[in-house]
């Protein structure tokens, strides 16, 4: 069984991208298409 926690896991690094991207992409998305639909 490998045990290697090593601070430089492609996986691990890529979920945690991944979930900060999405939380941060969820309320901007909302806010940028607000301005866009209220300056159409």
């Amino acid at each position: 069984m490998q045990d290697d926690n090593s601070p430089n896991d492609p996986f691990s690094w890529g979920y945690l991208i991944a979930a900060v991207g999405t939380l941060l992409a969820l309320p901007l998305m909302h806010v940028i298409l607000g301005w866009f639909v209220f300056y159409l």
